[in-house]
């Protein structure tokens, strides 16, 4: 009755995960605008050394991209004076917007305070005002943006970027009067210059309030440790925009080739809009190269440069009634799981308890992560150890004569594993497909337990299936222990380790130099990469492994299994990286299912023959 009632919940929960994956496609396909970022410093450099304004050199570029200025202070503006106080003298259009945002930001006198510190700030037209407080404080608040900058270009009909600063203590008036101004300056898009956003920590309700008044944008910075962001996309996802960042020493040992695919991956993998470029040591001709070459990749992947520059993504959120289905399916399995092992009492109903406790739980945001985690946990496990009860215990011992006889058995086996891992990719993707998960501001919880358990269970499971007996750690534990088994039990955990630092992008030099070179080329012919741990490892160890299975052969059959979970939890996981485009993902994963099993398949041909040559009788043997 059990397996009747999980086939026909996993069934609902499946359409409704499908129906919410199919809403979050269309919400990608339709946000397929980018936006190029220039840096002032940098445009004015190149224009310089062509003997040209900001403004001409600007206006001599199709290519549509924006220009990021950085929010001005004193020691940016001023030419320090000598005199019995601390004095800078401003020009006119300077002078006038630092009274007006110092007077927001500090204490401004239009006389000299009598006992307090104070700096003096001139106009060249001798007009003056002092501001109260420590010249090093005075000399580092933000003025906003160069007026003189500005100009430029707004000359040259570019659109703008602010580079606002967080000054400590800044206070709701002047945080709303400092985005109101970058507003008017013509300033739509916000990316915040330093290590805090505007408002960090108390101010960031006062900074969420006001981009939205203000119909503005915050680029949230990928990679970069910037207090304060993840909290300020949660709080305006419909504002949001992601920037991926090449910063100046970045870009130096980068050939205009590397930038270009790099700038390309980050828009096609990663739901990134707005690409913030430092192109250190080009100039104007190679910097043009660059460009159009960018735009030719984009365009040929359906991304397009704007002259209105990223938009962010439209509202993404499923009902209710949706989250609750496929929260069943995951409760359903769990306690299917759960009755199997334990059939006696109340542990028969599992099933029915815990798909309903499940489907209640998915009502809430953190319950939905509790039932992702489990999905990723239950959903490739499953998929492994099903295969012990299809394949059962066969009396044949050899995997020659096995992958001979059973060649249909195995290749139909191989998309039982897939089956179910792709059946919890759904439901994972069904259960997180939310605005902040697309834009990175929320995530998927647990990613390293998620890739370690599954590994240890179907480890545990087939070391138990091989002997026949649940309770084999006793007989181990009283065995002598081995150096070739001390030694591949540090392989493995070696492996896992190795695995799990490099998980995410927090170990990139753990990547070695001939797989980045094989990463490349693979981009370059797929256009998607496979994931080298499912092609090179576990898809093809899974082959093998049923094999093994369907031959009888028990004695490494739990190391194969182990292996082949790698690509199986991989498969998962690469669901879990929601800020991934969904159609990406799926073609990660077809190229991944497609180069591995393929690799299994030559290997286990490989293997026919060695042992077709080990025990063909030898000549000798006949006489």
């Amino acid at each position: 009755m059990w397996r009747w009632l999980l086939t026909l919940c996993l069934l609902v929960s499946s359409l409704a995960a499908g129906m919410v994956a199919l809403q979050r496609a269309r919400v990608e396909q339709a946000n397929r605008a980018v936006e190029l970022v220039l840096d002032y410093p940098d445009v004015a450099q190149w224009a310089s050394a062509e003997g040209k304004t900001v403004a001409e050199w600007l206006r001599r570029f199709e290519t549509p991209f924006s220009v990021a200025l950085t929010e001005g202070t004193l020691d940016d503006w001023g030419t320090p004076m000598p005199a019995s106080s601390p004095t800078y003298l401003l020009n006119e259009a300077r002078f006038q917007q630092a009274k007006r945002m110092l007077a927001l930001k500090a204490r401004v006198e239009l006389a000299p305070p009598h006992g307090t510190p104070a700096v003096e700030i001139r106009s060249e037209r001798g007009v003056r005002f002092w501001v109260a407080g420590d010249e090093a404080t005075v000399r580092q608040i933000g003025l906003g943006l160069d007026p003189m900058q500005v100009e430029q270009v707004r000359a040259s009909g570019k659109p703008m970027v602010a580079r606002l600063l967080n000054p400590q203590g800044i206070t709701p008036l002047a945080l709303r009067g400092s985005l109101l101004f970058a507003r008017e300056q013509g300033a739509t898009l916000l990316i915040f210059a330093g290590d805090q956003v505007l408002g960090y920590r108390r101010g960031l309700k006062a900074t969420a309030q006001s981009i939205r008044a203000n119909a503005q944008r915050f680029g949230a910075i990928e990679f970069a440790k910037q207090m304060g962001a993840t909290s300020l996309a949660l709080s305006i996802p419909d504002r949001t925009v992601r920037v991926h960042s090449i910063g100046f020493a970045e870009s130096l040992p980068l050939t205009p080739n590397e930038i270009v695919e790099r700038l390309e991956r980050a828009v096609q993998e990663r739901n990134i809009r707005v690409m913030y470029l430092r192109a250190a040591g080009a100039d104007t001709a190679l910097l043009r190269e660059i460009l159009q070459d960018l735009t030719r990749r984009l365009h040929r992947s359906g991304y397009t440069i704007r002259e209105s520059g990223a938009r962010p993504f439209d509202a993404l959120q499923a009902a209710l009634w949706q989250y609750a289905l496929i929260g069943l399916g995951v409760g359903v399995l769990l306690g299917w799981l759960a009755a199997t092992i334990r059939p006696q009492g109340w542990w028969r109903f599992a099933p029915i308890v815990l798909g309903v406790a499940f489907a209640g739980l998915c009502l809430h945001p953190l319950g939905r992560k509790v039932a992702a985690f489990t999905a990723a946990l239950l959903f490739p496990t499953v998929g492994l150890v099903a295969l012990a009860g299809v394949v059962g215990r066969p009396q044949t011992h050899s995997l020659r004569g096995a992958a001979e006889v059973s060649l249909f058995n195995l290749a139909a086996l191989i998309t039982l594993p897939f089956a179910w891992s792709l059946m919890g990719a759904l439901h994972i993707v069904g259960l997180l497909s939310e605005t902040p998960f697309l834009i990175k501001a929320d995530q998927f919880a647990g990613v390293k337990l998620a890739h370690v358990l599954p590994l240890l269970l179907v480890l545990g499971f087939y070391a138990a299936w091989s002997v026949g007996r649940w309770d084999f750690w006793r007989d181990w534990l009283a065995r002598p222990v081995l150096w070739g088994q001390v030694a591949l039990a540090l392989v493995i955990l070696g492996a896992v380790g190795f695995m799990l630092v490099r998980t995410g992008n927090e170990a990139p030099g753990a990547v070695p130099d001939w797989e980045l070179r094989l990463r490349a080329l693979l981009e370059t012919v797929m256009n998607v990469r496979p994931r080298t741990k499912e092609f090179l490892i576990g898809h093809p160890a899974l082959v093998i492994a049923i094999a093994m299975l369907l031959s009888g052969q028990t004695r490494w059959a739990p190391l194969a299994m182990f292996l082949a979970a790698i690509g199986q939890v991989s498969l998962v996981n690469t669901f879990c990286h929601l800020h991934s485009p969904l159609l990406v993902s799926l073609q990660r994963t077809g190229w991944g299912i497609l180069i591995g099993v393929g690799l299994g398949w030559m290997l286990l041909a490989l293997w026919k023959a060695i042992d077709h040559r080990r025990t063909r009788p030898r000549e000798s043997d006949w006489h």
